[in-house]
């Protein structure tokens, strides 16, 4: 009976879900990995690849339980790659990780489809080290920035499934950046500090720091997890004291996200 039960229950849950188009309360992790190139000149001109492998955490909910126009999203990022530069003779280890807030404003043009368009605070944090560079083999990067971002979202309902594409895409607007000077030890920054202050700490924008960031997911939606299955792009440039600084990645990704609720 109590077998019975738990089947109507599913089915009923299932057929519900497939008259519903927008999970309200989201919490998704996924695996990710892909390929990560990196150039950065305070350790060395050259530019390194290797694999990478990361965790995405993100919350998202909309702010007023009763209206679905504003919402918001906590995030945390995380890679960790070693790589190689062309001639085999040096590696870098990466570990870095972005943390940050979005909020987003979404509007419904047909039935379906979710369109999004916000901004976010982004904070990010690295750490390089050089196996071949004597005397500066570490390289640490700390940013913080205001990001635009656009998204949709499209759901398709059939019987008693769901199956939803989404993207968003983001890009820096303003921010600030740590940079050392070329040849400057971490150590004398230390115990110079605030006087060089003004040296190691940048303005950001359109003129000194580009990038875009998106994500491609396909969401298999089930009555309280989604599966799903994506892609991620991201090319981060910037520039600072006369040296340059890229970040390119394409990975896949597999994850889950527990929905807490759903609006029609």
């Amino acid at each position: 009976m109590k077998l019975k039960l738990l089947i109507i229950s599913i089915i009923v849950s299932a057929e519900l879900l497939a008259t519903e188009t927008i999970c309200r309360s989201n919490n998704r992790f996924a695996i990710n990995i892909g390929e990560m190139s990196i150039t950065d000149h305070y350790l060395s001109n050259q530019e390194y690849k290797g694999l990478s492998f990361g965790l995405d955490i993100n919350h998202t909910n909309y702010y007023n339980n009763t209206d679905n126009r504003v919402s918001w999203k906590v995030y945390d990022y995380w890679r960790y790659s070693q790589l190689i530069n062309p001639s085999y003779t040096a590696m870098i280890q990466y570990i870095g990780g972005n943390a940050g807030f979005a909020s987003h404003y979404n509007w419904y043009p047909v039935k379906g489809l979710r369109l999004m368009a916000g901004g976010a605070i982004d904070i990010y944090g690295a750490l390089k080290t050089q196996s071949r560079n004597v005397n500066n083999p570490y390289s640490g990067d700390i940013q913080i920035n205001l990001l635009a971002s656009i998204g949709a979202q499209y759901q398709l309902s059939w019987r008693k499934w769901a199956l939803s594409f989404d993207y968003l895409a983001t890009t820096p607007l303003i921010g600030g950046i740590f940079v050392p000077e070329m040849g400057q030890s971490y150590y004398e920054i230390y115990i110079n500090i605030p006087s060089v202050l003004n040296d190691v700490t940048h303005f950001t924008s359109f003129h000194n720091r580009q990038g875009i960031k998106g994500n491609l997911s396909v969401n298999f939606i089930l009555p309280t997890v989604t599966l799903f299955i994506g892609m991620t792009h991201n090319h981060q440039w910037w520039q600072a004291n006369n040296m340059n600084f890229y970040i390119k990645e394409l990975s896949g990704q597999i994850g889950i996200a527990l929905n807490l609720g759903i609006i029609k």
